[in-house]
C-alpha cells in the first residue's frame, strides 16, 4: 500500500459508462459530448498535479473500478458508499494514514493551477491547518486539510447550495489563522460555466498542454 512523505492530492473521477457523468451539463450538450468533456478536464487535472510534483491518487466513485483505465497510472482509494460528505470523509480519512496532509479535489476543474497546489502543500507542512478554494457556485473547489481527522461533520451536510463551503467550513471550525483561503473558481457542471471557465484557463500564466487544447476546444463550442 503506497504512502507519501508529502500532501496527497485526490481526485475524485467517475468512470464512463459506470455512471452518469455530467448530467447537467448533457442536458445542454449531449451525453458523449459531455462525458468527453469530463475525460478531457480530467486529464487537465492530472497534468496540473503532475506539474505541480505533488503525489497524487484517484479517489474512484464505483465499487470494482479503481486500477482500472482510465485510473491505472496511479493509486487507487474507493470511495465509501453514502452521500458526498461520506465519501470525502472516507477517502481522507484512508489517505490521511498514509501521508502527512490531503488535498481534495475533483475532477472537473480544468483551469487548475499547479502553483496554487503547491501554495495549498506548503500551508499544509504545519499541523492541523486547512485550505479551501471557493467555487464560484458558494461550493468549493478544493479541501485540505493537516489535521488527523476533521471529518465528523461532513456526512449529512447539504451540499451544492450556495452556502454550502461556509457550512463545510464552520463543521470543522478552528482559528482563522489556521485556514488559508485560495482564489475562487469555476466548477464545469452546465453549460451556463463554459465560457467562466474559458476565461480562467485564458488568464492562466503557464497553460499546461492539456489546458491549451481544453480551452481551445471550449472556445469552439462558444463560438459555435
Amino acid at each position: 500500500m503506497t504512502s507519501w512523505t508529502r500532501p496527497v492530492v485526490a481526485i475524485f473521477v467517475k468512470t464512463p459508462g459506470r455512471s452518469s457523468i455530467k448530467t447537467r451539463l448533457a442536458r445542454d450538450l449531449g451525453r458523449e459530448r459531455a462525458e468527453s468533456l469530463y475525460l478531457d478536464a480530467v486529464d487537465c487535472v492530472r497534468e496540473s498535479v503532475d506539474r505541480s510534483r505533488l503525489p497524487r491518487a484517484w479517489a474512484v466513485a464505483e465499487s470494482g473500478a479503481a486500477d482500472r483505465a482510465p485510473w491505472a497510472d496511479a493509486p487507487c482509494q474507493a470511495q465509501p458508499a453514502g452521500d458526498l460528505g461520506t465519501r470525502m470523509a472516507g477517502v481522507f480519512i484512508a489517505l490521511r494514514a498514509r501521508a502527512p496532509a490531503v488535498l481534495l479535489i475533483g475532477g472537473d476543474l480544468p483551469q487548475l493551477d499547479p502553483a496554487l497546489l503547491g501554495r495549498a502543500a506548503d500551508w499544509l507542512t504545519v499541523p492541523d491547518r486547512h485550505v479551501m478554494g471557493p467555487a464560484a457556485d458558494g461550493g468549493f473547489w478544493l479541501y485540505g486539510s493537516s489535521a488527523h481527522n476533521p471529518t465528523s461533520g461532513w456526512p449529512g451536510l447539504p451540499y451544492s447550495r450556495p452556502d454550502t463551503a461556509a457550512q463545510f467550513r464552520a463543521t470543522i471550525g478552528g482559528s482563522a489563522e489556521a485556514w488559508l483561503k485560495l482564489p475562487t473558481r469555476t466548477d464545469l457542471d452546465e453549460s451556463t460555466d463554459l465560457a467562466a471557465v474559458c476565461r480562467e484557463l485564458t488568464a492562466l500564466d503557464a497553460p499546461t498542454a492539456a489546458q491549451q487544447r481544453f480551452r481551445d476546444r471550449l472556445q469552439g463550442i462558444i463560438d459555435g
